[in-house]
């Protein structure tokens, strides 16, 4: 009976004994790999050293520029965006009250060197009836614009605060 207990015992330290050897092989490997650069371990993967450039010609021929992708350009809109935006609507509600109080050929000297979009934002909290007296008497195409303006600053919806 003392030799079958032998022979469990030698059976339990080979068994033991391939167990650690599969586990340092597979470590030594993976140290390897980390080493070579094939897999990336914090620590033990080297830094990759630069690609010095080319010294001779021949060797600049051989290297192909890289091409950078085309940008799309953003599709055009069909409508005219407004070319400012409204950043003190109190200031222009205070403004419209008072250009709502002057005649028209007077406000017409006033708002001559105003761009549109200046003007748009405005003219959109003024009276209309005073709105309409003052495109009347600006030229048309300068009347064209401010009207344009004047529709795409009365169909933005308001931001509303909390």
């Amino acid at each position: 009976m003392a030799g079958s207990e032998g022979k469990k015992k030698g059976k339990k330290g080979l068994i033991i004994g391939l167990v650690l050897l599969i586990l340092f092989a597979s470590a030594g490997a993976v140290v390897g790999l980390a080493m070579a650069g094939k897999i990336n371990i914090p620590g033990l993967t080297p830094k990759k050293k630069p690609i010095a450039p080319p010294t001779s010609t021949k060797d600049k021929a051989k290297i192909k520029p890289k091409v950078q992708p085309k940008k799309e350009e953003p599709p055009v809109a069909a409508e005219p965006v407004a070319t400012t935006k409204m950043v003190d609507k109190a200031g222009a509600v205070k403004l419209a009250e008072v250009w709502n109080e002057m005649p028209g050929d007077k406000l017409l000297k006033v708002v001559d060197k105003w761009e549109a979009a200046d003007l748009a934002m405005v003219l959109n909290e003024m009276d209309s009836t005073k709105v309409a007296e003052l495109l009347a008497l600006m030229k048309p195409a300068t009347a064209s614009k401010v009207s344009q303006e004047l529709k795409l600053v009365a169909s933005q919806v308001p931001i509303e605060t909390q």
